[in-house]
């Protein structure tokens, strides 16, 4: 299952039966994982791996910590540094907690009972690859980290006098866009619609749904309308 690297790797789950199982299936399916820690809480977790001592390479994040959250947890690893790579793991419903720990900077969320897969994962992203999974994030690490910081600089008082973001960080923002989401949004701002969109670029209306819902967050939009207007302002 190994590629060309070893790699650190830790978990973070708030069920100790959980915790122990999962450590010790990582370790009979990855012999040669150096597993740097394991632990139950989240604030925990963002304290070793700001740790360059305890940096783990892949931070495996249960979705349904007490206190504060995987998304959160994945969200302030992120905001840190795009040097870990982040798997959300749940035994709820992956549908629930995709969308917010993608946007957080994980880079999947699995089904933390299908351990191999999760490994597999592990193995694909230390070594540089996206793991197959159904959940994945459309953005790398770095991306996701520097949008990220991007809203953080906005948050802490890079804003504008009305409290939106400057156009240096929206500027920054759009840049992250891929061509088609690109594609989209020009077509959106035409005022054509997500069939009409669709059937233009020779996809599902549903697929044109899902590339407007990832523009908006990277634009720091909260919806289809704001998304577009950002990105008007983005073409003067």
């Amino acid at each position: 299952m190994y590629d060309r690297r070893r790699f650190g790797l830790a978990v973070v789950d708030n069920d100790q039966l959980t915790l122990t199982m999962l450590t010790l299936l990582v370790r009979r399916l990855l012999p040669e994982v150096d597993m740097k820690w394991a632990c139950r809480r989240g604030r925990d977790a963002i304290e070793r791996c700001l740790s360059v001592d305890s940096r783990p390479d892949v931070l495996l994040v249960d979705m349904s910590l007490e206190g504060l959250s995987g998304v959160e947890v994945c969200r302030q690893v992120r905001a840190a540094t795009a040097d870990i790579a982040l798997i959300g793991i749940t035994s709820f419903s992956l549908e629930h907690y995709a969308t917010d720990a993608l946007a957080a900077g994980a880079q999947c969320v699995m089904d933390k009972a299908r351990v191999r897969d999760v490994c597999a994962a592990a193995v694909a992203l230390a070594n540089g690859r996206m793991p197959r999974t159904r959940y994945v994030s459309d953005m790398t690490a770095a991306q996701s980290h520097a949008l990220l910081t991007t809203r953080t600089e906005a948050e802490t008082g890079n804003v504008a006098d009305d409290g939106s973001p400057t156009r240096s960080n929206a500027a920054a923002a759009a840049a992250l866009l891929t061509e088609r989401e690109r594609e989209v949004m020009c077509l959106c701002a035409q005022g054509r619609s997500s069939r009409e969109i669709g059937e233009l670029l020779g996809v599902g209306e549903s697929s044109v749904k899902t590339y407007v819902m990832r523009a908006a967050k990277k634009l720091g939009a909260r919806n289809r309308t704001q998304a577009v207007a950002e990105w008007l302002m983005l073409q003067d």
